[in-house]
């Protein structure tokens, strides 16, 4: 009778360990699959040859430098706007642009900023009409063939644009999601979470449009 009560514990006791083994292991496997991240909603199927349209007819494709202006500049198309607060209260606008082997990738780009004790600084030259073609650049004594120094400008923007450009280190080297992308081509982030661009916007005109290729060629 004694030795059937101890088989019973065993017994008992095994049944609770595997139970307790596998509520362990379940619990593992659910703590160890990769968190999703949340996706921005892509442009609508059917106006993808649009925005196709548009870009091929940009005065240039990619991104290049010009030195007269100290400037380096991208061609997209202007998409949907959103709001978000990360170190100020930010609007950005979504930016469509072409890829090596024609296709289109995005990216998102400040357009305003509500700096502390300030007005609304907008980083946009006019206003911006979504499906509009839009040039996309970094301007200044600080921009060089090798990308942008903000360290060198001394300003609130440069300051925003540096704390927003090292959200993302991309190597050892220190390099940031400017740099990254004008010196090595890596595009920038598509969640804003993981940066964007703090570079300027410009919607192109018909008239001005003509101007900017003739720069591309001298360029």
């Amino acid at each position: 009778m004694k030795k059937r009560y101890i088989v019973l514990i065993v017994g008992v006791v095994f049944l609770l360990l595997v139970s307790c083994l596998v509520f362990m292991i379940h619990n593992l496997n659910a703590l160890m699959v990769p968190q999703t991240v949340p996706k921005v909603a892509d442009q609508p199927a059917e106006s993808t040859p649009i925005i196709l349209e548009q870009l091929q007819a940009a005065p240039w494709q990619g991104l290049r430098y010009l030195k007269e202006e100290r400037t380096w500049r991208f061609y997209g198309v202007a998409g949907e706007s959103r709001q978000i607060d990360l170190i100020y209260p930010i609007t950005l606008i979504k930016v469509f642009y072409l890829g090596l082997h024609d296709e289109i990738g995005f990216t998102w780009v400040a357009s305003a900023v509500e700096f502390p004790n300030q007005k609304v600084v907008s980083l946009a030259h006019g206003s911006l009409v979504e499906g509009q073609l839009v040039a996309v650049q970094v301007s200044g004594a600080y921009v060089g063939p090798d990308g942008v120094d903000w360290q060198a400008c001394d300003s609130d923007y440069c300051r925003l644009a540096e704390q927003i450009d090292t959200i993302l280190v991309l190597d050892d080297q220190g390099t940031c999601i400017s740099n990254g992308f004008i010196r090595y081509g890596w595009a920038p982030p598509t969640y804003p979470t993981y940066g964007f661009l703090c570079w300027q916007l410009e919607p192109l005109t018909p008239d001005s449009k003509s101007l900017l290729i003739a720069q591309g060629k001298d360029s």
